[in-house]
């Protein structure tokens, strides 16, 4: 059964990494073989990525209502101040549709603790690609930028894919700056990691809970992750408001490359 200070151990480190681009999938993947934990499908992963939800709420909230309310105000008006709504649900339907038909090879991907440790090196190279190429506002964005950035946070599904690090680099490639990039990035998560949270958490809590998952314990780490996340959230954004987003393609390559190596001397797949 599990105990109540390693889910904490998991909540913290999923706050900090779900918005940090060093992939959060990656991290709770090797936390999980670090602590011996047994996985209960994904409804651990889903449960902390939820409290960064509350997290993203907490900080944006301001910024999403006053959206939300010139939306309701004028829903069909695609050019007003509310056209920002309209391309979140167009980023969240590409990033929905991606994640569904690939849903079955993209969860089986969680058992391997080798392949998570490949694609957080991939996530070190696109890091260190990305690069602010204008400075245009979220508001100004084309349905074919909402539309990429839904197809990069899909593909950040895959772990060792940073979610934060993938939707922020497709941002800053298709014209936003680099604050908005990031403040969009957080936005998309919102409606994203709610849906695939629900699905996870009404299909397998069950299984979770014969497994020794019980509420106080999953409670504990959905409050680690909702409190790491909200640090994590204001301390990024300061990281790339100064353009050093690059910095984590270090920390990526470093500790994707360790943690192969010593897969492969432990005998980890």
């Amino acid at each position: 059964m599990p105990q109540t200070w390693q889910l904490v151990i998991l909540g913290i480190v999923q706050g900090l990494t779900e918005f940090l681009p060093v992939s959060s999938s990656a991290h709770l993947v090797f936390a999980e073989a670090v602590l011996g934990l047994q996985r209960p499908g994904v409804l651990l992963e889903a449960v902390v990525h939820l409290g960064t939800v509350v997290a993203v709420l907490l900080v944006y909230g301001r910024d999403l209502w006053r959206v939300l309310g010139a939306w309701s105000r004028r829903p069909w008006d695609t050019a007003g101040s509310g056209r920002l709504v309209w391309l979140l649900a167009v980023t969240t339907a590409v990033t929905g549709v991606g994640g569904y038909v690939f849903r079955e090879p993209l969860e089986a991907s969680f058992a391997s603790v080798r392949w998570t440790a490949v694609q957080l090196v991939a996530t070190g190279v696109i890091l260190w690609v990305a690069k602010e190429r204008s400075t245009r506002a979220a508001g100004e964005m084309t349905w074919q930028d909402a539309g990429w950035i839904g197809l990069a946070q899909a593909v950040a599904i895959v772990p060792g894919i940073s979610r934060s690090g993938i939707t922020i680099a497709a941002g800053l490639w298709r014209g936003l700056g680099r604050e908005e990039a990031a403040r969009y990035s957080f936005f998309a998560s919102v409606p994203a990691i709610l849906g695939a949270g629900a699905y996870s958490v009404a299909n397998e809590w069950q299984a979770a809970a014969s497994s020794g998952y019980t509420l106080p314990l999953v409670a504990a780490a959905f409050v680690a992750a909702l409190a790491s996340g909200v640090a994590a959230i204001l301390w990024l954004v300061g990281v790339v408001r100064r353009g050093r987003l690059r910095a984590f393609s270090y920390y990526c390559w470093t500790v994707g490359a360790a943690v192969f190596v010593l897969s492969w001397v432990v005998g980890t797949p």
